[in-house]
């Protein structure tokens, strides 16, 4: 009797570490998100962009969002349109240069609260030879569906350039 006692026991042990291996693992999964370029916004005069380093900015609300980009009217599109009761929107600043650089977002994903945003920087070989007469300011914006983040972090070509934290007030 004591035999199978021991193996009634050891059964249950089992199947508790098993179960709390496979929650650990699921908590700690990482969700791909799907997101979508934003097209016809120029990055306004006064945004709070980082000297000489690309800056990131996280917006849930529109206000906040018009504040650092405004549609460009020179465009003969109309901007795309944030639909901010569903997505949020995700806006990368590089600093202004007279060879920019081709940008593309690698991956966006959202693990452990964090939302991590990749993308790749690379020199354009078209503007190497002979810069522009005028400085750009190189971005990228797009939406993404809502998402509960404690922090996002942005990655360029593999190395971490900035974290920022959420604020209770309004997230930039």
């Amino acid at each position: 009797m004591p035999f199978f006692a021991f193996l009634n026991r050891y059964f249950r042990f089992s199947i508790f570490i098993a179960s709390s291996l496979f929650f650990s693992l699921f908590a700690l999964a990482q969700v791909n998100l799907k997101y979508r370029l934003l097209n016809g916004y120029f990055l306004t005069n006064d945004a709070p962009v980082n000297k000489g380093k690309p800056t990131l900015f996280v917006f849930e609300q529109a206000e906040a969002f018009g504040q650092v980009f405004q549609p460009a009217t020179t465009m003969s599109k109309r901007p795309d349109i944030v639909n901010f009761d569903k997505e949020m929107a995700i806006g990368i600043a590089l600093p202004p240069t007279r060879t920019p650089p081709k940008l593309s977002i690698s991956k966006v994903f959202v693990q452990d609260s964090t939302l991590t945003v990749r993308y790749i920087r690379i020199a354009d070989t078209t503007f190497a030879k002979s810069p522009q007469s005028f400085s750009s300011q190189p971005l990228l914006l797009f939406t993404l569906p809502k998402q509960l983040i404690a922090k996002t972090k942005l990655v360029e070509n593999g190395k971490v350039i900035q974290t920022i934290k959420k604020r209770n007030d309004q997230s930039e």
